[in-house]
């Protein structure tokens, strides 16, 4: 607890001299009895719109800021982009140790994770068939660290390893386990606390009659942001909000805060899914932002086997910008088949499922069938779909809500048992989303005389067989 508490202290004292303003009203503290880390507590009531903390921007631990920046040619930062440039910098500054401007920063930022990046083979198993466990993302990470991130390190090692005599042999060593090990704790620091900086002065290409041209798909860089990042999150609880001024980022209040209550900031409309990937944690709070996505791959699969699928029509649905990985099926309260439903899903069966001659006159026109109507033999094929997409889980939706704990009261950080707990709240919430779109797809055709049956395997025995084929690779 004095560790924690002291360099809790040392921060603040860090920020201080590093130029930022702190409200007397609010105060660091450690909420780990509550499993959340350290959190931001207002002290004092606050008023709406009320400044909590200003950070002058030559304190965010950036590319920009780092000395590193200064010292390789901008062109490399460029080509790394701004996920891999932040984590060389991360890098060279925490091997800097006590001669790095953010080496007291450093120490209260956490060393472990709960992350699905850190999770055991037994571990993801329990989230099934979540699209979520194919984006870890953990090979690719060590592939690029490989082949991108530690080149760069070795060409420049001289300057990275500050003229250290074993510089060359320090950088090879960036290959060990140990080291990649390191680039994976950078990179979940900057995937859970970074933020996307908006530079305070935008630089915009100008044509020849000088109009400036603004490229809404170019990445901004990313940056952390000293105590900023300290603020958990909640999606119905968020009271505050970070502002981009020319020299600092400040921190408001969205509303009044009364004196003792947490002091939350946002992470926007992700599902629990994507919150135990990217925080390693969940909140029935986020349970509104829920996803359950359908891969191209099942689509494929189905329509293959109905004998729709058609290569010219994929590429011609490509062309109009319909062909994806997956599609995502979303809460919507009340719930709404229009609203829950993916437009390109909808899209791309009708398409496949539409005559010759039907086909080719939309084709020439460059149009698609409107997702709003969707046929009957539409519907049928996607409450296949949807039927197929819930028999990739292993158990049934009544059997995990039947044994389904309370996530909050269930082991500590880290433990096997609060992931267990974690992954079955994820795939529960995808289930019951699969199970109403499916039940609203079959009660919307009933009404309209059309029959849907329930598919269902019956083994030898004469019992509904409720599991299914295993989940397939994301394209």
């Amino acid at each position: 607890m004095a560790d924690f508490d002291g360099a809790g202290k040392a921060f603040l004292a860090w920020l201080q001299r590093s130029g930022a303003e702190l409200s007397p009203k609010i105060k660091l503290e450690d909420l780990r009895h509550a499993q959340a880390g350290r959190g931001v507590v207002a002290t004092q009531d606050i008023a709406e719109h009320e400044l909590l903390f200003r950070i002058p921007r030559s304190a965010i631990l950036s590319v920009e800021n780092s000395i590193l920046s200064k010292e390789i040619p901008a062109a490399t930062f460029e080509t790394l982009g701004p996920w891999l440039s932040l984590i060389l910098v991360m890098l060279y500054e925490y091997l800097n140790g006590e001669a790095s401007n953010w080496a007291t920063y450093f120490s209260v930022l956490p060393a472990e994770f709960d992350t699905l990046m850190y999770w055991s083979e037994d571990e993801l198993a329990e989230l099934q068939a979540s699209a979520v466990v194919n984006k870890i993302g953990r090979d690719s990470a060590n592939e690029m660290f490989l082949e991108q991130l530690i080149p760069v390190v070795k060409e420049f090692a001289p300057i990275f390893f500050a003229d250290d005599e074993r510089a060359p042999q320090k950088a090879e060593e960036m290959r060990d386990e140990r080291n990649l090990a390191l680039m994976h704790r950078m990179g979940s620091l900057i995937m859970a606390y970074a933020f996307d900086v908006e530079p305070s002065v935008l630089k915009k290409d100008v044509d020849e009659e000088g109009y400036a041209s603004e490229d809404e798909d170019e990445a901004l860089p990313k940056g952390m942001v000293p105590l900023a990042d300290m603020l958990n999150a909640d999606g119905d609880r968020n009271n505050a909000c970070l502002f981009y001024e020319a020299s600092s980022l400040d921190m408001k209040a969205l509303k009044p805060i009364r004196a003792g209550e947490e002091i939350f900031n946002d992470y926007g409309p992700l599902p629990r899914s994507d919150l135990l990937r990217r925080y390693g944690y969940i909140t029935d709070n986020y349970a509104q932002y829920d996803v359950a996505e359908v891969s191209m791959d099942l689509v494929t699969d189905l329509a293959t086997t109905a004998g729709i699928y058609s290569e010219s029509r994929i590429e011609y649905l490509d062309e109009q910008e319909v062909v994806d990985t997956g599609y995502d099926l979303t809460v919507s309260d009340p719930f709404t088949l229009q609203e829950s439903l993916s437009p390109e899903l909808v899209v791309l069966l009708e398409t496949l499922l539409l005559p010759e001659e039907d086909f080719e006159r939309l084709k020439k026109k460059g149009k698609l069938p409107k997702p709003e109507k969707m046929t009957s033999k539409g519907g049928a094929l996607l409450h296949r779909l949807i039927q197929t997409r819930l028999a990739q889980y292993n158990t049934s939706l009544d059997d995990d809500v039947r044994n389904s704990p309370d996530v909050p009261g269930v082991g500590g950080p880290g433990s096997k048992e609060r992931r267990f707990a974690m992954a079955k709240a994820v795939r529960i919430g995808e289930k019951r989303l699969l199970k109403q779109v499916e039940e609203a797809l079959a009660e919307k055709f009933a009404r309209e005389g059309v029959a849907i049956k329930r598919r269902r395997e019956v083994d030898e025995e004469g019992d509904v067989e409720m599991g299914g084929t295993e989940k397939k690779q994301r394209a």
